[in-house]
């Protein structure tokens, strides 16, 4: 399960990283737009989903 949990926690910052990346990419190109908040939405989704696996880490069944 530890494994599990690393993985998946790995994986939400990478996203949680490129969604900023994107961010900054759309700006650049196109200005404010409406646009930018599909990566600004998946990054508030990619923060708490770190957020609840650092809780569920907290747990006894995650150790």
């Amino acid at each position: 399960m530890y494994f599990v949990y690393t993985f998946m926690l790995v994986a939400a910052m990478v996203v949680l990283f490129f969604c900023g990346y994107y961010v900054a990419e759309i700006k650049e190109k196109y200005g404010k737009n409406l646009l930018m908040l599909v990566p600004i939405t998946i990054a508030m989704f990619m923060f708490h989903l770190i957020w609840a696996l650092l809780e569920m880490s907290k747990s006894g069944r995650w150790n």
